[in-house]
């Protein structure tokens, strides 16, 4: 297959493996709260994000061996494969011991994480047996072959996983459902989980062996010690981008935990899993490129690469642009129809009894925009090893967010984990990566780049608040006018975007490539020319 057609079919089965997920997220989800209320939500929350935060013991291994996969994968040289294989297993093991030893080393701490962590006993809870099950579920996956996944992405073949997960995403949210209802068990929810992510890794493993049966081959050679050097140093760069990136996702949540309590979590989580299900669904879109991106990459031909970069980050931006769009009018309304009134936060009170006004939705809605640009930078960084050039970037964005957090959450609440995000990421990964990755990578200065951007967020705010007045204008209420109020979120910003942008080279070729694709006359291309949009 072609580099567009394995593109084409990964975004295909990512679309549809994410639309699943997020249906079955917001019904597991909608049944946890019946049944066992927001103080477990809280607590869901909170351990989860903990468990992130220790996953930074992978340092980065994963991104610096998949990104030493492109090339012998596109040159077809199996024993270097074989060789990046063997590290990458006895890694992920070792990393799987580490991340085990540091949830240990925690529990003496977890009082001190949950605000109200005594409140669990009076649940029937045991804090230590829950962060124990937590603990398991994060390194099951480092223990049953996780490795093999990379490498199946690394060939743009990740469609195949994506099918096989189909069933047991739906077994896995049925067990869940079935131990909430029937046993009102918070304990058997979590093993359920614990299960099913043991099972999808063999299943995963098993498909990886299947396919290249050569992978179980026992090899002799090893990584050559300077190889290894560099290859830590490497690591030692992407475990400061995982820190950012952790502190950027995850502490804000243990910020608010220590500073406000696990009913704030617990209300702040149904915004974070809207937020994360839509941002999962038009990430996957992205992410299905990467892998051919990094193939094109390999092979030098700058002019295509170029065009390739200018044709992902217009897709991207067009993405996040209408999902911005629509949680920022939407998100509010939309947990009223699903939870109550009581589930949207509008105000905050604080320790002195002042009620402030927090737009929660609307903040949301522009760090969704910019975490879109975010993961684009990212996608660029890993493909072409310009990450080991932007060492001091991460430090910058945790000085930033860390301090912002803990400084604007007893004074606005939620919106102070937004709104320090929000600044972080602006500061720090959107003004300093485009210098690094441009230069050195495309060999460019990012004026373009910046320019190009700046354009697209004009229009996305232009086409945002010409929304937020239609919808304003729609008079009917309930499902019904959710959905026309739906339609009106994603139509009003791509029209726009369809309409400024339709002369450009990126809007051209994009166009011409889904076309091409939906038809089945896809042109067989040279590697060069082959080009994803």
């Amino acid at each position: 297959m072609t580099r567009s057609q394995n593109s084409f079919l990964n975004m295909v089965t990512g679309l549809g493996s994410s639309l699943l997920l997020m249906a079955l997220s917001f019904v597991t989800r909608t049944v946890f709260i019946r049944t066992l209320g927001t103080d477990y939500l809280g607590l869901e929350g909170v351990f989860s994000n903990i468990l992130t935060v220790l996953s930074l013991a992978n340092l980065g291994f994963d991104t610096a061996i998949v990104y030493k996969l492109y090339k012998p994968i596109e040159e077809g040289d199996r024993r270097r494969i074989q060789v990046l294989m063997k590290l990458y297993r006895q890694v992920y093991f070792a990393v799987g011991c580490v991340i085990a030893g540091l949830g240990l080393a925690l529990i003496p701490f977890l009082p001190y994480l949950a605000k109200d962590y005594d409140r669990l006993a009076h649940l029937g809870l045991n804090g230590v047996i829950i962060f124990l099950l937590y603990l398991f579920n994060t390194v099951s996956s480092y223990w049953f072959f996780a490795y093999k996944n990379s490498f199946i992405r690394a060939t743009q073949k990740s469609y195949i996983l994506t099918i096989a997960g189909y069933f047991i995403s739906v077994a896995s949210s049925l067990a869940q459902i079935l131990a909430l209802v029937y046993a009102r068990d918070f304990m058997l929810y979590l093993l359920t989980q614990i299960g099913f992510t043991i099972l999808q890794n063999l299943l995963n493993a098993f498909i990886c062996d299947r396919r290249h049966p050569y992978l179980r081959e026992k090899v002799a050679d090893r990584v050559s010690r300077q190889e290894l050097k560099d290859l830590f140093k490497d690591c030692s760069v992407l475990m400061l981008h995982r820190v950012s990136g952790t502190v950027i996702n995850s502490s804000d949540v243990i910020v608010l935990s220590v500073l406000a309590g696990l009913q704030p979590v617990g209300l702040y989580s149904q915004y974070l899993m809207i937020k994360s299900q839509l941002s999962g669904l038009l990430a996957t879109l992205v992410s299905s490129l990467q892998a051919s991106l990094g193939s094109l990459y390999s092979t030098g031909n700058l002019d295509w690469s170029r065009l390739a970069f200018r044709v992902v980050n217009f897709f991207t931006v067009w993405l996040f642009g209408v999902g911005s769009v629509g949680l920022a009018v939407l998100m509010d309304e939309f947990l009223s129809l699903w939870l109550g009134p009581g589930y949207a936060v509008t105000s905050w009170t604080t320790a002195a009894g002042v009620t402030v006004s927090t737009p929660l939705a609307l903040l949301i809605g522009i760090e969704f925009y910019i975490a879109g640009e975010s993961h684009c930078l990212m996608i660029f960084r890993e493909i072409t090893g310009t990450f080991r050039y932007i060492r001091f970037r991460p430090i910058a964005t945790i000085l930033t967010n860390l301090p912002l957090s803990i400084l604007l959450v007893p004074r606005i609440g939620i919106a102070g984990c937004v709104v320090s995000t929000i600044i972080a990421q602006q500061f720090t990964y959107l003004l300093m990566d485009p210098w690094v990755i441009w230069p050195r990578a495309l060999q460019q200065k990012p004026w373009g780049y910046f320019l190009r951007n700046t354009l697209y967020r004009v229009v996305t705010a232009a086409a945002g608040l010409l929304t937020w007045w239609l919808c304003g204008l729609i008079p009917l209420g309930g499902i019904g006018g959710f959905i026309v109020r739906g339609c009106v979120c994603v139509a009003v910003p791509s029209a726009a975007f369809a309409l400024f942008f339709c002369r450009t080279q990126e809007f051209h070729f994009l166009l011409q490539t889904i076309l091409e694709l939906l038809s089945g006359r896809t042109k067989r291309k040279t590697n060069k020319g082959d080009l994803n949009p």
